[in-house]
């Protein structure tokens, strides 16, 4: 996973959660059971190439965008993602 900050044009649809289910390493790749689930709340998700991008906005009191944080993760080491809707 790798980290990008400060994405200003964020047009990633928004969802109250997404579950990724990353594969872990050693294992067989049709072996669900040998998965690391990671939840992210209220978050923009993008695939683009070879990649999925989970983008989480951290907000003032106010609710104005401060940041933006973009986790990336290769596709090939993700099993599946689910997105549940806001």
């Amino acid at each position: 996973m790798y980290k990008i900050k400060s994405m200003s044009t964020n047009k990633a649809p928004k969802f109250g959660k997404v579950e990724l289910l990353i594969k872990n390493e050693g294992y067989g790749d049709r072996d669900l059971r040998s998965t690391t689930k990671i939840e992210f709340l209220d978050c923009g998700l993008m695939i683009t190439g070879d990649y999925i991008i989970v983008i989480i906005d951290e907000k003032d009191e106010i609710n104005h965008d401060l940041t933006t944080t973009g986790n990336i993760f290769n596709l090939k080491n993700v099993s599946a993602y689910k997105t549940h809707a806001q």
